[in-house]
């Protein structure tokens, strides 16, 4: 009983003088009780407030970041969207390429690029499930881009123009003067155009396409334009500079080309020579 006593005194004797207390501010109604609890009115209200303040700007900051959040997200949807739209736009201009085009062609997105000092290649996200094979050319709306030298089910590996073992036929559109391009290995917004005679008119801004006797490139698709003409010393040809019409670091679609044989040129070529 004592230890009881003991652990609830504290707790009786809070309560006693609590109620005492409760009694006497009752039963006291002189003035100065009642200026006490006007005054106890006033502090509790105006912490009141204060807290009621902090809470409100609680909330806010709490509303603020969930907005701030929620632009964030739109804003990411909103470049997502531009993106697409501009892909679908590139995507648009592609096909109408196609629908030009009287060979048969499979589109393909660059999936990566690989760079190795002279030797530049690509990936297409098309392979052998979708016809290609290698020694298929690959240009897209603004010219050439490379062939094919690898293929699996679904992707294809592209040489790149800019690759010192790479070579189509071509010539000049406004002469027809004909030549090889190439690339130096050197800079990448310039190729060869060799083994052109200087007895043939060539000035920078003609444009050079590719020519009939390449095995990889329909004729006539466009390489690039003429940037400039030297003599080449001791021989008689130029020294002539094309820059490219397709740019390879920002193609992000390209066509494959499914090689196309003319029957006439292949009954001709099989006949034998009399």
């Amino acid at each position: 009983m004592i230890a009881l006593w003991t652990r609830l005194r504290d707790y009786v004797i809070f309560g006693m003088l609590l109620m005492v207390g409760i009694l006497f501010m009752l039963s006291m109604n002189d003035s100065m009780t009642r200026g006490l609890r006007i005054v106890a009115l006033e502090i509790s209200g105006t912490v009141e407030s204060r807290l009621a303040w902090l809470g409100t700007l609680s909330f806010a900051l709490a509303d603020n970041e969930r907005l701030r959040r929620e632009n964030a997200r739109l804003t990411s949807q909103l470049g997502q969207t531009r993106v697409a739209m501009l892909e679908n736009e590139r995507l648009k201009e592609a096909l109408g390429f196609k629908q030009d085009e009287a060979v048969q062609l499979v589109a393909g997105r660059v999936v990566a690029r690989d760079r190795f000092g002279q030797s530049n290649f690509f990936t297409l996200d098309v392979g052998g499930s979708d016809g290609v094979e290698i020694d298929m050319a690959v240009i897209d709306v603004r010219g050439i881009l490379g062939r094919v030298v690898q293929v699996s089910s679904g992707y294809s590996r592209v040489m790149s123009y800019l690759n010192t073992d790479f070579h189509v036929p071509a010539m000049i559109e406004s002469t027809l003067a004909v030549g090889m391009i190439s690339w130096s290995g050197v800079r990448r917004d310039v190729l060869l155009l060799e083994n052109v005679v200087n007895t043939e008119t060539v000035v920078p801004g003609q444009r050079v396409i590719t020519h009939q006797a390449s095995e990889v490139f329909p004729p006539f698709l466009t390489v690039g334009t003429i940037s400039e003409v030297n003599p080449k010393p001791s021989l008689n040809s130029w020294a002539i500079e094309v820059e490219p019409a397709a740019k390879l670091h920002t193609a992000q679609f390209a066509f494959v080309v499914f090689k196309f044989e003319d029957p006439e040129r292949l009954r001709l070529e099989q006949e034998p020579i009399p």
